[in-house]
């Protein structure tokens, strides 16, 4: 690593404005920190909306990434050379080094993983934010059996996955699978549930259709199921009556709600990708930040749920489409705040560092 070359990175700043930076400072890790040079980082739209809707800010933009480790503790499993993948953690006052979307980062080791060979390094640099925000979801909130821990029989509980062709929702979907868990219902639209059928869902459902409710219970009764008891907004969309208002129509009034944002209505509660350790954010609209409690036996929970996900990359589990942007950094810019908005449309993506 030369300290001549800058270090180029996507950055919001002290006015939550996105910008490019080609003069970030090189990261120093901490005890317990790796130093890596970043080859991808994965994109999610909390990019954006962490800025924009929790207030972490002034931030490196980027949680996921996968790269080359540089420097790593004396007692470390990783090591100089090393390829490895993972993700760092949130809340306000975080660390610029934390920020993956630039060309040098530290991540704490605990979130890092080696990268097999079954694993295409830029679906690698995607796993960790969304995979772990399913796992918290299924195992920690909804209480499912792990997959591959021996007690995977068929659980017949009716789940629905709204949005499921989001990321976080293809992640769910195939978890499920794993877990035994039927019927899996979704919501998707229709281009979308040939892909979700092959994944693991029982019955797609199109999202925008009038009667999309009474479809989705007249086949809980033609299978003979009572009720959905679990559904998870996997979309977190406000637009006209909203993601989550929609679901909960369509399960029943006991029933366990998820959303990947924050809903007024207290039935729900939201999963969180980094239950290892403490994370305070500011909510748009809130009179004071608030603080989320670590958990750390959901995390190692669900840090399980990731290995097996990615011990069975392409043969059980997958992201159909990563999409790579590389060149310049103004445009890579721009493709995280479509994503953010949500016009980007269907597909992961990587950035390929370095940018220019």
């Amino acid at each position: 690593m030369s300290e001549t070359n800058a270090n180029t990175g996507l950055f919001a700043d002290e006015n939550a404005i996105f910008r490019v930076r080609r003069d970030l400072e090189f990261p120093v890790p901490g005890d317990e920190e790796l130093l890596i040079e970043t080859q991808f980082s994965g994109a999610n739209p909390a990019d954006v909306k962490h800025a924009t809707q929790l207030g972490i800010y002034p931030a490196v933009l980027g949680y996921d990434f996968c790269g080359k480790v540089l420097q790593a503790p004396p007692q470390s499993s990783f090591r100089p050379g090393d390829t490895i993948a993972g993700y760092t953690p949130t809340g306000l006052n975080r660390p610029a080094g934390y920020g993956t979307h630039q060309q040098y980062l530290v991540c704490p080791e605990e979130m890092a993983f080696h990268v097999p060979a079954n694993l295409p390094l830029h679906h690698a640099a995607c796993l960790g934010v969304v995979s772990m925000t399913a796992a918290d979801t299924l195992y920690n909130i909804f209480k499912f059996p792990l997959p591959d821990t021996g007690d995977t029989g068929k659980t017949v509980k009716p789940v629905l996955i709204w949005g499921a062709s989001s990321s976080v929702g293809l992640c769910t979907v195939q978890l499920a699978r794993a877990s035994g868990i039927h019927p899996i219902f979704v919501t998707a639209s229709p281009q979308r549930h040939q892909l979700l059928l092959d994944l693991g869902a029982t019955q797609c459902f199109d999202y925008k259709s009038p009667d999309v409710a009474s479809q989705i219970k007249s086949a809980l009764k033609s299978g003979q199921w009572d009720s959905i008891d679990y559904g998870f907004d996997t979309v977190g969309s406000y637009a006209g009556a909203g993601s989550a208002k929609l679901m909960a129509e369509c399960v029943s009034g006991e029933a366990s709600l998820v959303s990947v944002v924050v809903q007024r209505d207290p039935r729900f509660k939201m999963p969180f990708a980094t239950p290892n350790r403490d994370a305070t954010i500011r909510v748009h609209g809130a009179p004071r930040p608030i603080t989320i409690p670590a958990r750390p036996s959901d995390y190692v929970r669900a840090w399980k749920a990731l290995q097996w996900a990615v011990a069975n990359y392409g043969a059980g589990f997958q992201f159909p489409s990563v999409d790579v942007i590389n060149g310049i950094a103004e445009t890579a810019l721009e493709q995280v705040q479509a994503l953010g908005d949500g016009t980007r449309g269907f597909g992961k993506l990587a950035l390929e560092h370095p940018l220019l």
